[in-house]
Parts: C-alpha cells; structure tokens; sequence
C-alpha cells in the first residue's frame, strides 16, 4: 500500500500523478489483449489466478495486494510483447505490429522484451525491431550484453532498457530473505544486497551503450539503497513475480516427451507454457519445513513474492525517486477476445 510521509495510506489523489507509468507483460500470450486495451478488464481480475495456473497461497497474496495499490496510482499505459526467457516466444514482425496497431489504438505504447538471444533469435529480432521503430514512444528491453552491442550498433536511436536477467544478485528464495536479518553477518549482507553495478566500469559501459533505463526485481533481500537510488538510469521493477533462473529445457513443453529425450534442449514445442505452469514447492535449508514456492512460467522459475516484499517497493513509487514504471506480468490468457 502506498504511503503518505505521515505513514497513512496513501488516498488516490494523494498518489495521482506521480509519475510512475504502469505496463503489462503477456509473455505467453500470441495475440493483443484487445479487452484490456478497452479497460474492459480489471488489473486485479488479470491477475486473478485461474485458467489453468498456479493457486498458492503466497502467489494470491502477491497478486492481490499488486492491483489496489497500482490503481491508486494510475491505469496501465504500456504493453510489454514477448518474453524475457524464451527466444521461441519473440513474437513476428506481422504479429508484433498487430500489438503495435492495438497499443496505439487505445493510446498506449510498446515495449519488446526480447530474451537472450542465439545468432537465428537476433536476425528474428531485427526484423522485429524495424517494425517497432516505427510506433511512437517504443522500447526494446535486452537481456544480454551481445543483444545491446548489436542493437546499439545497427540502431542509434533505438531506446534500449536492459533487461533484469543482466542483474547479478543473489535470487534464491529459500535463502535470500535471512539477509534481512540482524543476526546476518554484516561482511554476506553487504556483498549479497548489492550489485556490481555501481563500479566506475559498469557505468561506463552503461554510459557507452546510452543505457537510460534497467529492469529490477522485486529482490527478497533489502537491497541496499545505493542500489536503487545510487545510479543514472531510471528503474523498472518487476511485479509480482522475481525471476529465479531459467534454462534450455522447458518443462511445460517436456509433458509429451518420453525417457532421456524428455529435457533436451531445444526439444518440440507446442507452446504449453500458454495453457499450463508447474508449481514446487522447496524446503529451506535449516527451517521448519515451512518451504518456498517456486512457480515454473515455460523455461523459467519465479517465486512469487510475499505482501511485505511488495509493499517495501510500492513504497518507492510515491518518493519522486529513480522507480518511475512497474511492470506486471500477467501470466493468464488476459481474456484477449
């Protein structure tokens, strides 16, 4: 819940026009969310869980909190296409400017999320950025250096957002909240709440690239603030779910394979992660058998974060400080009819 400087709720004239702008993520979703662009869907019914995906409890909670406290802040203004994990969820040219044509439509912009990428997923994604650099106010996010060097390179003017899985913090949820403890000794606090990104190198390369903006997680563990706060670049922070990790095999696509064929990378794909997620359940090392959830979205594993995770970062959106977009994902069918 956002908050006013006198720690009460934040009431939404209060929170109006702060300046945060709010975009939606459909990473498994093929054609644009033509109910959505209409408002004729709520945020809190997008991410009501249901159509075949994950019920925990934490991930109810996370979600439920995400909506009410963003509708104080505005409505959604900015469609995120593709997936930040999967090369074979880039979306083509004639369906990237279907989104395009309906963004614009209802006075909203773009954004591709482009995943890391293999030489044949980068000539998919330049033939994909030139539709793009024709839409008005759009925006690549690149989750690997080669990406950024390639579209720097060929595209000058293009604005480039970098992605989070270029963000090295420890990600491990059944871990990385006990560095939220007192008890945790200072010397692991200090190294495991921060980055690299703040030494005299990175910023160079940030400053070489014209970096202006990089996506966040919603990290467990309190970043420190220089994290946030200490840097150029406006921020981008992701809601309701942090990226774990991700690999080649998909378990989604693997539910029809057989035997040592099961997981091989690169396997057959029906898009699965459309339709269906699989969701664990991990003990954590010394605890009480009270375990994390880890929720499988197609080749990568998030965790949903918990409400007082959430409320630490909405509490940033109303400080006039480098948060100025959240991004929430929306991992059902976004009721596209």
């Amino acid at each position: 819940m956002l908050q006013t400087k006198a720690g009460r709720a934040a009431s939404p004239r209060d929170a109006a026009g702060c300046g945060v702008e709010i975009c939606l993520s459909f990473p498994f979703l093929d054609t644009p969310p033509y109910a959505v662009l209409r408002g004729d869907v709520s945020l809190a019914n997008l991410l009501d869980d249901g159509q075949g995906r994950p019920s925990a409890g934490a991930g109810r909670d996370a979600t439920g909190l995400v909506a009410p406290a963003l509708h104080l802040v505005g409505a959604p203004s900015r469609l995120h296409v593709g997936s930040d994990t999967c090369e074979r969820l880039l979306p083509s040219p004639r369906t990237l400017g279907a989104w395009i044509d309906a963004a614009r439509g209802a006075g909203w912009t773009t954004t591709l999320v482009l995943p890391p990428l293999g030489r044949d997923g980068q000539a998919r994604a330049q033939e994909c950025v030139r539709v793009l650099e024709t839409a008005p106010g759009a925006e690549v996010v690149a989750n690997d250096w080669g990406t950024v060097h390639l579209l720097r390179s060929r595209h000058p003017d293009l604005r480039i957002t970098l992605g989070r899985l270029t963000h090295k913090v420890l990600r491990d949820p059944r871990v990385a909240d006990l560095f939220d403890s007192p008890q945790a000794p200072m010397a692991a606090r200090s190294a495991l709440c921060r980055s690299g990104e703040l030494a005299p190198g990175f910023r160079t390369l940030m400053e070489r690239y014209g970096i202006e903006r990089r996506e966040i997680d919603p990290f467990l563990q309190p970043l420190e603030e220089d994290e946030w706060e200490g840097r150029s670049e406006r921020l981008s922070v992701h809601l309701p779910y942090q990226f774990v990790t991700m690999g080649r095999g998909c378990l989604p696509a693997a539910m029809h394979g057989k035997g040592k064929g099961k997981f091989v990378a690169g396997g057959p794909c029906r898009k699965e992660c459309a339709k269906y997620a699989v969701e664990f359940r991990v003990p954590v090392p010394g605890g009480n058998g009270a375990g994390r959830h880890l929720i499988s979205f197609g080749n990568a594993l998030y965790h949903a974060v918990p409400p007082h995770v959430s409320e630490r970062v909405l509490a940033r959106l109303s400080s006039g400080g480098r948060v100025d977009r959240v991004v929430v994902t929306v991992t059902s069918k976004g009721k596209p009819a």
